[in-house]
């Protein structure tokens, strides 16, 4: 008697699983406060004594943001010693905030980057269906 139930408790579970994908694939992502679209990176004291060797750098290399999700750059130098990323000069503890409106990439020439630069890549947020559903899973290229 308790067989019977087995399937289709099973294809009760499926059926929820699809519609969370579904939900999760095509559900609009929720605005967010400007606060919590920021990327912060600090340059703390003594970076720039430190810089040089592989791995010194308190900047990566690449930065990636998503339009409407993390799309705010924020930079703060609580280093002694002027930092430059681009054309912007930080003077120690000195912040300032990038906010990006519009999908691109940019490279530019920065104080602990010699040779590559720092890369910086600004996406579009994702497309509904499947784009979205890897972006909120994690399994995003980017």
């Amino acid at each position: 008697m308790r067989l019977r139930w087995l399937p289709l408790l099973g294809g009760l579970l499926i059926l929820g699983g699809l519609a969370a994908a579904g939900w999760l694939a095509l559900a609009p992502i929720a605005p967010r406060p400007a606060a919590e679209r920021e990327l912060l990176y600090v340059i703390p004291k003594g970076a720039s004594a430190r810089a040089g060797g592989e791995g010194q750098s308190p900047l990566p290399s690449t930065v990636r943001l998503v339009l409407g999700v993390r799309d705010i750059l924020v930079l703060r130098n609580d280093d002694e010693v002027p930092m430059q990323i681009g054309p912007l000069r930080l003077a120690p503890g000195q912040s300032y905030r990038l906010p990006f409106h519009q999908p691109g990439a940019l490279q530019l020439a920065c104080s602990f980057h010699q040779g590559i630069g720092f890369v910086l890549f600004v996406d579009p947020p994702p497309s509904p269906g499947w784009e979205r559903l890897r972006w909120r899973l994690g399994w995003s290229d980017g």
